[in-house]
């Protein structure tokens, strides 16, 4: 009698996957492998984890702050000669400055008013992340008496001060990493005085399209800041290939 289960079994020697499906599998494994790292890549370093939200971005900066100002060593400096012009024709005429440094980080655009020459004004710096804070106080207390700068954990989007407070607000590198960034550009013109100066930075078009809902282009970024009545607003090249320095005056003036 014949057993139900040869009627099922294959006859002839067992099969077994050929080179061709073992080698397609492989790809497909690789291909896999190629496609998550790349989004890792974008969502983690370019994007710096701002499409997870607020706790990612916080998560990426708690755990670099201590290393951030070394990592930037070998570019920064020349990236900050061509800034501080800028922020020197900012604040001419002003015996006490009021600024607001949005995204401060470790403190960078408080170190470079204060660390070149006695600062006479006062400084508000916030961030998102303690710890970048925490770096950033560090390093400024040898040049800065405690009662010139407001250290501040929060977002751009939320600023806790009265509009029309500031004579410069400054925010570099972050813009196209906060959750909001129309309402952060919102609120920082909001605390502008009239006749102020504001500092920013954008990535530069070709790197937009990486960055959708985010990151703005020249014409898109030149229109919104008109709409929030700034009068001036020129993008200067600054860091080629990676920002471009945007400066707004909410009064006619020669940019040439």
């Amino acid at each position: 009698m014949v057993q139900p289960d040869l009627l099922t079994r294959e006859s002839g020697p067992t099969s077994r996957p050929g080179a061709l499906t073992m080698l397609r599998n492989g790809l497909c494994w690789s291909g896999g492998a190629a496609c998550l790292a790349s989004v890792i890549y974008w969502q983690v370093i370019l994007a710096e984890g701002a499409y997870f939200g607020p706790r990612a971005v916080q998560l990426v900066y708690r755990f670099g702050a201590r290393h951030y100002d070394r990592v930037r060593a070998s570019w920064q400096p020349e990236a900050d000669a061509r800034l501080q012009p800028w922020l020197a024709r900012a604040l001419a005429g002003c015996d006490q400055p009021l600024v607001l440094d949005v995204a401060t980080g470790t403190g960078r655009v408080p170190f470079l008013l204060a660390s070149s020459q006695p600062y006479a004004g006062y400084l508000a710096a916030l961030d998102l992340t303690p710890q970048m804070l925490r770096v950033a106080r560090q390093k400024l207390e040898p040049y800065l008496h405690p009662a010139q700068i407001l250290w501040h954990q929060g977002e751009a989007s939320r600023l806790p001060w009265p509009s029309g407070s500031f004579d410069l607000v400054t925010c570099l590198e972050a813009l196209e990493y906060f959750p909001q960034p129309r309402r952060a550009l919102a609120e920082m013109v909001r605390v502008l005085r009239p006749g102020g100066w504001m500092l920013l930075s954008k990535i530069p078009d070709a790197w937009a399209r990486y960055l959708p809902g985010r990151a703005m282009t020249h014409r898109q970024l030149v229109t919104l800041l008109t709409e929030f009545g700034c009068v001036d607003v020129h993008v200067l090249p600054w860091q080629p290939g990676h920002y471009e320095l945007v400066i707004v005056h909410t009064k006619t003036d020669n940019f040439a």
